[in-house]
């Protein structure tokens, strides 16, 4: 359109300008108090470039006249410049982590992703992109300055033979991978390919994984400081985003499961100072309805969720943490339509994961663990009553839970192991309530921490008939028995604020 941005210097300092139809006007973000430099505008005028305040330097974006700042998340404060942008508004730039190393970035749809040339030392610059979403940059190494063109493209599909997928999240602790998030898909009791998600701020936790229709998987994340979901659709890429509301923080993320009785992901949340329990449906991304589970003493914690009352229906086991006693409840079109007391097991057994163990179809069984041995133990669990039990050995406690899968091949529910110490993952097949064979699965730094695994494809809404459409991680210590004692909603509000689609990222 002929548009020109760039930067001058006049006795005031460094300002920007735009040069549109013979005519300059000059560009000032109004948080400068050391200068603004303008380096980027596409064909809707959007601008970007650089201004300086006391802390440093920072991104920014103009768009329709109003400045939005541009920081990213894992920066250090006061060292990010905004250097391209598209006409998909997706923005290049780069920024220094805290141990003085140089990354370009890529801003799409409201996520960063870092941008690091493999072949770079310690500073990559991500100058430019066009609208094929191709990157310039230069980067620098041992043997000098050099330039590269990125070409990004989505994630390819999961290898033949996957069968279950592990989503990793990098700790908030360390900046270089902070926010960031990671799929490896598993087979045949091995990773077979690992992928980059994207990244997200580091107020947004992961909260849960569910299945869903469509070949997706639910990745649920929830912002800590304003109780706001997110949900994700993922397909080894980011598939979907959308924001299903905001609820306040004394209610804490209990599961997923098709309590609806719809072929649904939906949601239990519980209050973490009365007791309550409340179920979301979720369909087409949006929270469809709402309904109170009712009141349970806060001595009494949610175990986990599985086809328990041999109904195809998800059900809910929570457990007495002074007595050890276990109490099923059955759900069913968002209604508690009955409950059984399952019997006491000593409260240094603690309950880890829900799956088909026993090779029985259409069974859910618990594992639980003992907190003091390491010991393992089975129970086989249909029309709502303990079956029957079996040791299944015992491994040392620097080896925690991290999820059960069908990791071995299609519709076993394998148990997968994380050490503590060296991020190792183990996994132990299991049928027939016995242990059948062990592999490791590699191991990964403990700056990435686990966020969950889940069968791949889904076989349908978490919590279901499915043993491989069981919730895979350990949902202890939200409390919950009883029948309800008082009904108390909490509606999820509306917020105009949202979390952005995380993009597809592909280091260089």
């Amino acid at each position: 359109m002929g548009q020109i941005v760039g930067a001058y210097q006049d006795g005031g300092g460094f300002h920007g300008f735009l040069l549109s139809g013979g005519s300059y006007t000059t560009l000032d973000d109004s948080l400068a108090t050391g200068g603004t430099t303008a380096s980027g505008i596409n064909d809707a005028g959007q601008i970007v470039g650089t201004y300086t305040d006391a802390s440093g330097t920072h991104g920014f974006l103009l768009s329709n006249g109003s400045y939005t700042t541009l920081d990213d998340p894992v920066a250090l404060a006061g060292t990010t410049a905004a250097f391209g942008i598209n006409d998909s508004g997706q923005i290049t730039g780069s920024y220094t982590d805290s141990i003085g190393h140089v990354h370009g970035f890529l801003l799409s749809g409201g996520t960063y992703t870092t941008l690091d040339d493999p072949s770079a030392g310690n500073i990559t610059r991500a100058a430019g992109i066009n609208d094929m979403g191709q990157i310039v940059g230069h980067y620098s190494s041992v043997s000098g300055n050099h330039r590269f063109l990125l070409t990004i493209a989505p994630n390819p599909a999961p290898p033949a033979g996957t069968t279950a997928s592990m989503i990793l999240r990098g700790s908030n602790a360390s900046p270089a991978v902070a926010g960031q998030y990671e799929i490896y898909n598993i087979g045949n009791n091995a990773i077979l390919a690992g992928y980059q998600l994207g990244q997200v701020g580091t107020d947004w936790q992961f909260n849960g994984l569910g299945g869903v229709g469509g070949g997706n998987t639910t990745m649920l994340l929830r912002n800590a400081g304003t109780g706001g979901f997110e949900l994700y659709g993922v397909s080894n890429n980011i598939v979907s985003a959308a924001f299903l509301g905001t609820v306040g923080l004394d209610w804490q993320f209990a599961g997923f499961g098709d309590f609806s009785s719809r072929g649904e992901s939906d949601m239990i949340l519980r209050n973490g100072n009365t007791g309550a329990l409340q179920v979301y449906g979720i369909a087409n991304n949006q929270i469809t309805d709402t309904a109170s589970l009712g009141t349970v003493g806060l001595d009494w914690q949610v175990g986990g969720f599985g086809n328990f009352s041999s109904r195809g229906t998800s059900d809910m086991i929570m457990r007495n943490t002074t007595t050890g006693g276990l109490q099923v409840y059955d759900i069913d079109h968002n209604q508690l339509t009955g409950s059984a007391f399952m019997g006491t097991v000593g409260v240094d057994w603690q309950i880890i994961g829900v799956g088909n163990f026993s090779s029985m179809p259409g069974e859910s069984d618990a594992i639980m663990r003992n907190a003091t041995t390491g010991g393992l133990q089975v129970y086989d669990i249909a029309n709502n009553q303990i079956t029957g039990s079996a040791f299944l050995g015992t491994v040392g406690l620097d080896w925690q839970f991290a999820g059960v899968a069908p990791v071995r091949g299609p519709g076993t529910s394998d148990l997968v192991l994380r050490n503590v110490t060296s991020g190792a993952f183990e996994v132990y097949d299991i049928a027939n309530n016995q242990i059948t064979g062990a592999a490791s699965l590699g191991q990964v730094g403990l700056n990435w921490q686990l966020g969950g695994l889940v069968a791949d494809p889904p076989a349908g809404a978490m919590g279901g008939a499915g043993a491989n459409a069981q919730l895979v991680q350990a949902m202890a210590g939200f409390g919950g028995s009883g029948a309800g004692e008082s009904l108390n909603t909490a509606p999820l509000s509306a917020e105009t604020s949202q979390q952005q689609l995380l993009s597809t990222p592909q280091h260089a």
